[in-house]
C-alpha cells in the first residue's frame, strides 16, 4: 500500500513533534526532553525545504534542534510511515487533547481536563463540541475555570475558525508588497519616524505567515497619548477587513484576503533592541538568549539588563549593531538568524559580507515579445525595450533568453531558421551602454535531451537548460535527466533548478552533491531564480552548493520589464544562502562576465 505524502509534510511533523511535547508535559517526563521536542518542531515549521528531502540527502542532522534521539525516530518514520517511539508516546492521550490544543490558549493540561471532564471523545467535532459545552455554561462549572475562562475559550474558538480559513502562508514577494503599502500609509503620520517588518519577513524567508510592522515614534513625539494616535490611525488602514485588537502600543488587524497584521511602537532608544528581538527565528533567539546568559545577562524587547547587579539600569539600543556589539558579537544580518552557526562565527567576526542588489551587474533571463514560435509564453517588451529598460536600471549587460521554438509541427530544417533568423534580428540592435547576450532557455526533456536541434545551438552565445514538465521522476532519473542535458555544448545556466511553485507544486529532488560536483567541474552557474512564485534554488540549498564550490546566477526571469525588479527577491534567497558577491557570477564587469559566458571550445 502507498504511503500518503502528506504526513512527510513540514507541517505534519512539527504537528507530531508538538504533539509528543504535550504529551510528556501531562505525563511528567523530565523538562529538557519536553525543550528538545519543542525546539525540533520548531526548527522542522521554519525550514523552506521539505525535511523528508533534507533525509534523502543524508543531512538531517544538519538541522539545529534535531539530535541522535530524535533524528533516528525521524528517520523510522520516513522509512516506514511510521514511528515505534511516536506512536507509543503518542497513544497515551486521546487525540481530541491534540486536537483543542490548536486553539489559542488552550494548552495541554487545559486541553486535557476539557477533554475528560466533558468527554470530548470525537476529534473531528471536538472544537465543536467545545464550542456547544461553552454555550450551555458546562465550562464555567467546572473546576479552575469559571465565567472568565469560558468567555475567553469561545473567542479563542471564534478565532480558530477565522485562522482555519486565512491564508496559510504566502509567497515571500506577495507578503513584502501587502507590507510596503502599510508602510507607506504609516509614514504619512508626522509622528512617525521610521517603520520596519519584523519576524521572518525581514528575514525575507521564501513563505510568510502573518505580517508584523514595527514603528519608531519620533523622540519629540514620545507619550502614551501621541502612541496611542498612531495605533488609532493604522486600525483605519484602508484594506482593514477586521481589527483584531486595539491597545496603547500594540494593534492587530485582518487586511483582504484573511491576513493578519501585527503592530508595535517603540520609541527611539530602544528601537534596536525591539528589531534584535522580534527578528530572528526562535532557534537563534535561543541560542543568543542562552549566549547572554553565559555573560550574566538577560535580553528582552527593550534591552539587555545584567543580572548579577540588583541595581544595574537596563542598557537600551537604538540601532540591532549597537546591541550585538554590547554583547561582544559582530553584527549579524537578519536573513541569517535562523540558529545554524551565525552566533560562533560573530564571535570571532567571521560572518560574510552578504551579497546586495546594487552589485548586479546584468540579468541573464530575460524573455521578450520577439515571435520565434516559443515552447512557452512570450514577454511583452521587444529587445530594444529591454536593453533601454536595463541602462535604467544601470545594468552593464543583459541576455535575451527567450524559449526555445516549439518542437511539436516543426521540422528541425525550420526550427534552425527562426535561430539564424532571431540572431540576425538582435544583431541588428546598437549596444549602448548596456551591452547583450543572446541566449535561450531550452526545455530539459524527459530523457535529457535538449528540446533544440544541436545546429542550432550556434545561433546562441549561452543556452539556460531548464525543465519545464514531467515533475515527478524519481531522484535517481531526475538526475540522470538533468546531468544529460548538461552536457550539451553552450550550456552555461541550470535554470530554476527545483521546479518548484510555493504554494503550488514542491521541487523535484537531485543528487544535489553530484549536481553541484558537476557543475563545478563544467563551469555551469546554477540560478537562482527570482520570479516571485519560485524563489529557486532554495536558500538551504544554496548554502549546500557554497560548500560545494559552486557559482551562482541571480536572473529575474522577467517576462516584462518592470519584472526585472524581481532580482531583489532572488538577491534575498542568496544573502539567505550566504552568498557573497564573489559566489555570484553576474556581479562580475561586463569583459570579465563575456570571457566566462562566451564558450571558446
Amino acid at each position: 500500500m502507498a504511503v500518503d505524502q502528506s504526513k512527510f509534510s513540514n507541517k505534519e511533523i512539527a504537528q507530531i513533534l508538538r504533539n509528543i511535547a504535550a504529551t510528556y508535559v501531562l505525563t511528567g517526563v523530565n523538562r529538557f526532553r519536553i525543550i528538545a521536542y519543542e525546539k525540533a518542531a520548531d526548527a522542522v515549521e521554519h525550514l523552506t525545504r521539505e525535511l523528508k528531502d533534507i533525509w534523502q540527502d543524508g543531512k538531517l542532522y544538519e538541522i539545529p534542534g534535531i539530535g541522535g534521539s530524535i533524528g533516528s525516530h525521524l528517520e523510522e518514520y520516513f522509512k516506514t510511515g511510521r514511528s515505534k517511539h511516536f506512536n507509543s508516546i503518542l497513544k497515551q492521550l486521546p487525540t481530541s487533547v491534540f486536537v483543542l490544543m490548536n486553539v489559542s490558549g488552550i494548552g495541554p493540561k487545559k486541553a486535557f481536563k476539557l477533554v475528560k471532564d466533558l468527554h470530548l471523545t470525537s476529534p473531528s467535532s471536538a472544537v465543536a463540541d467545545l464550542k456547544k459545552a461553552a454555550q450551555e455554561g458546562k465550562i464555567a462549572e467546572l473546576e479552575t475555570f469559571g465565567d472568565k475562562s469560558q468567555k475567553e475559550i469561545l473567542d479563542s474558538i471564534s478565532m480558530f475558525k477565522e485562522k482555519s480559513q486565512r491564508v496559510e502562508r504566502m509567497p515571500l514577494p506577495y507578503a513584502f508588497e501587502q507590507a510596503e503599502e502599510i508602510k507607506k500609509y504609516l509614514l504619512q503620520l508626522p509622528a512617525v519616524k521610521r517603520v520596519d517588518a519584523l519576524g521572518s519577513l525581514r528575514r525575507m524567508v521564501a513563505t510568510i505567515g502573518d505580517i508584523d510592522i514595527a514603528i519608531q515614534v519620533k523622540s519629540y513625539e514620545l507619550g502614551v497619548k501621541r502612541e496611542k494616535e498612531i495605533v488609532d490611525y493604522f486600525v483605519k488602514y484602508p484594506k482593514a477587513i477586521k481589527v483584531d485588537n486595539a491597545g496603547d502600543r500594540k494593534a492587530s488587524i485582518i487586511i483582504s484576503p484573511n491576513i493578519r497584521v501585527d503592530l508595535r511602537v517603540q520609541d527611539a532608544k530602544s528601537y534596536g533592541s525591539m528589531l534584535q528581538y522580534f527578528t530572528g527565528s526562535k532557534a537563534h533567539n535561543i541560542n543568543l538568549r542562552e549566549f547572554a546568559l553565559h555573560k550574566d545577562l538577560s535580553l528582552n524587547e527593550y534591552g539587555i539588563k545584567n543580572l548579577k547587579s540588583q541595581n544595574s539600569n537596563l542598557h537600551t539600543f537604538n540601532t540591532e549593531e549597537k546591541f550585538y556589539h554590547f554583547l561582544g558579537l559582530q553584527y549579524i544580518p537578519p536573513e541569517i538568524r535562523e540558529g545554524t552557526n551565525e552566533i560562533e562565527l560573530a564571535k570571532i567576526q567571521k560572518i560574510p559580507k552578504l551579497i546586495e542588489t546594487k552589485e548586479i551587474k546584468g540579468d541573464l533571463h530575460i524573455h521578450s515579445s520577439y515571435d520565434l514560435k516559443p515552447s512557452h509564453d512570450f514577454g511583452k517588451n521587444s529587445y530594444r525595450e529591454v536593453l533601454d529598460y536595463a541602462e535604467k536600471l544601470k545594468y552593464e549587460y543583459v541576455g535575451f533568453a527567450d524559449h526555445n521554438p516549439k518542437t511539436s509541427g516543426m521540422s528541425e530544417k525550420k526550427i534552425i531558421e527562426i535561430m539564424k533568423r532571431r540572431q540576425q534580428e538582435i544583431k541588428k540592435l546598437e549596444n549602448k551602454e548596456t551591452k547583450f547576450f543572446i541566449g535561450l532557455e531550452t526545455d530539459i526533456l524527459p530523457d535529457g535531451r535538449l528540446a533544440l536541434p544541436e545546429r542550432a545551438i550556434m545561433y546562441v552565445d549561452y543556452l539556460i537548460v531548464s525543465v519545464h514538465s514531467v515533475f515527478h521522476l524519481d531522484t535517481k532519473t531526475m538526475t540522470k535527466r538533468v546531468l544529460r542535458a548538461l552536457q550539451y555544448p553552450k550550456v552555461k545556466i541550470l535554470g530554476h533548478p527545483t521546479g518548484r511553485l510555493l504554494g503550488k507544486r514542491e521541487g523535484y529532488e537531485l543528487d544535489w552533491n553530484l549536481l553541484f560536483e558537476i557543475c563545478t567541474k563544467k563551469n555551469i552557474a546554477v540560478e537562482i531564480n527570482s520570479w516571485p512564485e519560485r524563489l529557486d534554488l532554495s536558500d538551504t540549498l544554496v548554502r549546500d552548493g557554497l560548500k560545494n564550490g559552486v557559482k551562482f546566477v541571480i536572473n529575474s526571469d522577467a517576462h516584462a520589464n518592470d519584472q526585472m525588479g524581481n532580482m531583489f527577491y532572488g538577491v534575498s534567497v542568496a544573502r539567505r544562502g550566504w552568498c557573497q558577491k564573489s559566489d555570484i557570477i553576474n556581479t562580475l564587469p561586463y569583459q570579465k562576465f563575456k570571457e566566462w559566458i562566451i564558450d571558446k571550445s
